[in-house]
C-alpha cells in the first residue's frame, strides 16, 4: 500500500476503475490478512459498486468469477501496481470484449533492443520488436470463458489452450509501478500534467 502521488496505489486504480463509466462493480481480492489494509486504503472511496472479498488473492479465477460475478458478461481483472490505467483504455477494454473478445489485454509497443540469450549467458540473436509488445491492464474476458480458465492466471490459460487474445492500445501511464523508480517517474508525470 506505498503511497503514490499521495494516496495509495490501491485507490487510484479502483477510482480510475469507477470513473470509466463502464464499470457495474468492483470486487478488490485479497488476502484475509490484506482486508484492514485495503479497507483503509479505500476509507476515500465512497461508491456502492465495491466490493471487498477477504478469499485470497491466490484463488483459482474461474471459481471466483462464478462465486463473485453474478450475471456478469465482462470481467476485467486489474492490478493495482497500475494505478493509473487511463479510463480511456478500461473503456477499450470493455468495448472490445463487448465486441464478442472472448480475452482482450492492453498492448504497448516494445521500444527496447530485445535480445534471446543462450544458456551460455551469450547472446543468441535479437527479437524483432516490430512484433512484440508488452501486456498492461486490466484484462478483459467474457464471464463464460473466465469460468473456463483455471488456476491464477488466466490470460496465460487462454493464450496456451489458442484463444483469441485481442489487444488494444495501452497507454505509458498503465506502467507497473514495482519500484520506487517506477513511482517517481510516475509521480514525475502526473505532477507535469497537473501544470
Amino acid at each position: 500500500m506505498v503511497p503514490i502521488h499521495g494516496e495509495p496505489a490501491l485507490t487510484h486504480a479502483v477510482r480510475n476503475l469507477l470513473d470509466s463509466g463502464s464499470v457495474d462493480q468492483v470486487v478488490i481480492v485479497t488476502h484475509p490478512n490484506r482486508s484492514a489494509a485495503c479497507t483503509a486504503a479505500l476509507r476515500t472511496v465512497r461508491d456502492t459498486r465495491l466490493h471487498l472479498s477477504s478469499r485470497g488473492a491466490d484463488l483459482d479465477w474461474s471459481a471466483l468469477a462464478a462465486e463473485v460475478c453474478g450475471d456478469a458478461e465482462i470481467v476485467l481483472i486489474h492490478e493495482p501496481a497500475r494505478a493509473f490505467t487511463p479510463v480511456t483504455v478500461i473503456d477499450a477494454v470493455v468495448q472490445e470484449a463487448r465486441r464478442g473478445a472472448p480475452v482482450v489485454v492492453p498492448v504497448q509497443p516494445v521500444t527496447d533492443t530485445v535480445k534471446a540469450i543462450g544458456s551460455a549467458g551469450v547472446v543468441a540473436g535479437t527479437h524483432d520488436r516490430a512484433t512484440l509488445r508488452s501486456t498492461q491492464a486490466p484484462c478483459g474476458f467474457r464471464a463464460a470463458v473466465l469460468r473456463e480458465l483455471p488456476g491464477t492466471d488466466p490470460l496465460g490459460v487462454a493464450i496456451a489452450r489458442g484463444l483469441p487474445v485481442h489487444t488494444v492500445a495501452g497507454d505509458a501511464r498503465g506502467m507497473r509501478l514495482s519500484t520506487a523508480f517506477d513511482r517517481a517517474m510516475m509521480s514525475a508525470l502526473l505532477a507535469e500534467e497537473k501544470t
